[in-house]
């Protein structure tokens, strides 16, 4: 993703390829200097997530998170949407706390520790002492700070989802104790925030310093770069992180964590949630169910009974109508070449 705020996302390849495409990207003197985290993969890596399912080469299944086989670039007004305009995170941005460093701060009981993404993430894992501002959008984030943190409002402690205690899930229950320890200040001079990788906290440490907040910190390098490099041992963090692809989740090392996907609400699932009466592969889980209407749920079931049938949605041609060309064989007959030719000269163009 590009904007005029700077770049950010995601390549996989071998590791001369993946240095070749980041030489060519920091050739640009606007893009020096970028921060990165590394997940590597082995040979078993590869075999699950070449792009493809098992059951068929014509679909990208469930057990295919982290390969892409194409390039996706998207020109974006802002890398991540909070809706404020005449924020510079590169003119103003909170203070980096290196990983090493990161434990010793959130560990003050002077330091408000707030979690910047969206709520289900937080679900799948945070730090200890963290608040949970229960964002649907990164865009909620403004008002939040309006009514938790400006102006003397007390920090708004998170208790969960409200939904009874016998179809609520493990995650959630976690999600009833774990913002213990919090300071009890009217209003916080000290605010340390975190988030996957460190671009939504750019933008979020910017927005509370124009709000006059003086002292604001940011996980340098997002909660993926505290995993990569401090051990369980020594480590605050609770859980796994989930990312956007389907690994769904990591853990320590960013090895990959346990959850699954719910392909229907795109919200994280674990163990126990797929244990629960609410759970349907391909259809609904805990999280989704009672907001589906039956006609939502039987255009699932049909999509996902498409999904174990062929290995992708849609059939064979993805719901797509097949294009057939007319005297195809006598142009391959006259033209044995042409495919190669059009793919080599669409490689040099690039």
């Amino acid at each position: 993703m590009l904007a005029a705020e700077g770049i950010n996302g995601s390549i996989s390849g071998t590791r001369e390829a993946v240095e070749i495409v980041m030489s060519a990207i920091q050739s640009d003197e606007r893009l020096t200097n970028l921060l990165r985290t590394e997940a590597p993969a082995g040979v078993d890596d590869d075999k699950i997530h070449n792009g493809h399912s098992p059951k068929s080469p014509l679909g990208a299944g469930e057990n295919s998170p982290a390969r892409w086989d194409h390039v996706r670039v998207k020109l974006k007004k802002e890398l991540v949407s909070m809706g404020v305009s005449g924020l510079d995170p590169a003119d103003k941005a909170g203070e980096y706390v290196n990983p090493k460093d990161w434990n010793k701060l959130i560990s003050d009981p002077d330091t408000v520790v707030v979690d910047v993404r969206n709520d289900y993430e937080y679900r799948v894992g945070r730090f200890k002492r963290a608040l949970d501002p229960q964002l649907d959008s990164f865009r909620d984030f403004p008002a939040w700070v309006e009514k938790n943190l400006a102006n003397g409002a007390q920090p708004y402690i998170s208790r969960g989802p409200d939904r009874d205690e016998n179809t609520r899930t493990r995650d959630e229950e976690n999600a009833l104790t774990s913002c213990e320890m919090l300071p009890n200040l009217e209003s916080p001079r000290r605010i340390a925030m975190y988030c996957t990788g460190g671009i939504r906290c750019e933008k979020a440490t910017s927005y509370l310093l124009n709000q006059g907040f003086d002292e604001v910190y940011q996980l340098e390098g997002g909660i993926l770069k505290y995993l990569e490099e401090i051990p369980a041992s020594e480590s605050l963090w609770k859980g796994e992180c989930f990312v956007f692809d389907k690994r769904v989740a990591v853990g320590h090392g960013l090895k990959q964590g346990s959850y699954r996907l719910c392909y229907s609400c795109k919200k994280p699932v674990n163990s126990v949630d797929m244990e629960s009466p609410l759970w349907e592969e391909g259809v609904t889980c805990p999280y989704c169910y009672h907001h589906k209407s039956e006609a939502d749920k039987s255009k699932a079931r049909n999509r996902h009974q498409q999904f174990l049938h062929w290995g992708a949605i849609g059939g064979p041609d993805r719901g797509r109508k097949k294009h057939v060309v007319k005297n195809s064989h006598l142009r391959d007959e006259k033209y044995p070449e042409r495919p190669y030719y059009f793919t080599l000269k669409s490689t040099q163009g690039r």
